[in-house]
């Protein structure tokens, strides 16, 4: 398929030429034994030549396959080189991403959004849906927010991740690039004629990893310039944060929470053991909401920060749902204007950093102690929504990635080794002195040390947790 670019049309020419050259050879070559062996047989009266080597046909037989290895090298080596040069490129899309839906950011214009898997596919490959999905048009190849981008102007790509490795690509484009956490990819495109493309995650990154296609709409300038102006106007809108009925709330928060929650905890809220919780009964979400609403909206573990995806109203909408559907009736409720007030850009603008001045420092009240009992109780819930999806349900881990605490030489050793390990993090393993606080992080530690088959029969009290985590320097995205 020649695609749609002409990078595209430059692979697909290299690969006909590389192709057209293989089969010269074989003609040539297989051609040649085949009528040496036909006409050279035993049975017309031939015997074999006896000879050990030629210096001739040696350096010819050499000579000849490094002339046709050096042709093919300066095709491909000027196909490869026009791949990676992102020079002069007239404007720059950075590409994120997530399990399981792409994040885009237009870094000269300030569109931002996430492009996820259209609602109708979605619905159709659930289990037991009824739908037939040969009635879904595109299925599975659709998403709700398509990737827009102007035809004749060279558009740099920028490609990173969050979470695990993820792939982008779109065939009719000509390539695809590795998305990493923690490392930069780039590339570039330049569509000649407006159009529809669909690709792909082609990085096998997940329970959902079939389900985050790419849609990569052309569009020439004028309707480009319309598209921006649209999604500039709608983005001045914000979130409607008027206040909404009871019944309103659920009843929007249903379509929410299946588009951006049932993937992982089910469309029934049942969760998956061992790796995702199940929202049904959970101590989180029927215990206090504003602290549902702090992990919803700064993440925790597997779970992304869905303050930076969805819109305040979205999130009112879907947390107020969990507490009143999928099995749950706690009969409050949070309103959108709440959740804006705790959003990072509740505001137009950022407020001005104030002046550091000399000041005492601020005095800390300690947290009570708690029984050994209570540490564990609360420990195993913690355990279950940030170590779980790593170290397993029983604590027996996934070797070699993530080693099992059942029997661990850190967990059954030195409190003050493991205290130091998990505050700081190491290696793939989060710093949660930054994600905890001082009760569930005290809480944690008590209950691995106490279950998971291990009997410590120590703990650890929030108050001590407090001050080391008091003494902690600030987290990198603090600022």
């Amino acid at each position: 398929m020649k695609g749609v670019t002409k990078v595209s049309h430059d692979v697909y020419d290299l690969h006909m030429l590389i192709l057209w050259i293989c089969v010269l050879i074989g003609v040539g070559v297989f051609g040649t034994m085949f009528y040496s062996i036909y006409h050279h047989r035993k049975s017309k009266g031939h015997t074999a030549a006896q000879f050990h080597e030629n210096t001739t046909v040696e350096i010819i037989w050499t000579i000849i396959p490094t002339l046709i290895l050096v042709g093919m090298a300066i095709p491909a080596t000027k196909t490869l080189m026009e791949l990676d040069d992102v020079q002069d490129s007239e404007m720059s899309i950075k590409v994120t991403g997530w399990q399981w839906k792409w994040e885009y950011d237009y870094l000269d214009n300030g569109i931002h959004f996430f492009s996820s898997l259209d609602e109708a596919s979605n619905k159709a490959r659930q289990v037991g849906s009824g739908i037939d999905p040969r009635s879904v048009p595109h299925y599975l190849l659709n998403v709700d927010k398509p990737l827009v981008i102007p035809t004749k102007k060279k558009i740099r790509f920028v490609f990173t991740a969050a979470d695990v490795l993820h792939s982008w690509w779109v065939p009719d484009l000509g390539w695809k690039k590795d998305a990493i956490p923690g490392f930069i990819n780039e590339s570039w495109t330049s569509v000649d004629k407006p159009g529809t493309y669909r690709g792909q995650c082609t990085e096998l990154c997940g329970k959902d990893h079939g389900f985050m296609p790419i849609v990569v709409v052309a569009m020439d300038q004028p309707e480009y310039d319309a598209w921006v102006k649209k999604i500039k106007d709608e983005a001045q809108k914000g979130a409607d944060l008027s206040d909404q009925g009871h019944d309103e709330l659920i009843s929007k928060g249903a379509g929410v929470y299946a588009k951006n929650c049932s993937t992982c905890h089910l469309p029934d809220g049942k969760g998956v053991p061992g790796a995702f919780p199940a929202i049904t009964g959970s101590a989180v979400v029927k215990g206090d909401i504003n602290a549902q609403t702090t992990l919803v909206l700064n993440g925790k573990g597997g779970m992304p920060a869905f303050g930076k995806m969805l819109k305040a109203d979205e999130l009112a909408q879907v947390i107020t749902y969990t507490r009143n559907a999928l099995g749950n009736a706690v009969g409050d409720e949070i309103q959108p204007k709440a959740i804006q007030e705790l959003l990072p850009n509740k505001s137009a603008a950022p407020a001005s950093k104030p002046e550091a001045k000399a000041t005492a420092p601020e005095k800390i009240e300690p947290i009570a102690d708690m029984a050994t009992e209570a540490l564990v109780a609360l420990g195993k819930t913690v355990y279950e929504g940030n170590c779980a999806s790593c170290h397993q349900a029983e604590g027996q881990g996934m070797a070699p990635m993530f080693p099992a605490l059942t029997g661990s030489a850190v967990v059954k050793g030195d409190m003050n080794a493991q205290v130091n390990l998990m505050l700081n993090g190491k290696g793939m393993m989060p710093a949660f002195g930054h994600t905890l606080d001082a009760k569930e992080f005290a809480a944690v530690v008590t209950f691995t040390r106490n279950s998971l088959g291990n009997s410590v029969k120590d703990a650890i009290q929030p108050s001590a947790i407090q001050k080391l985590q008091a003494a902690l320097p600030p987290a990198q995205d603090d600022e």
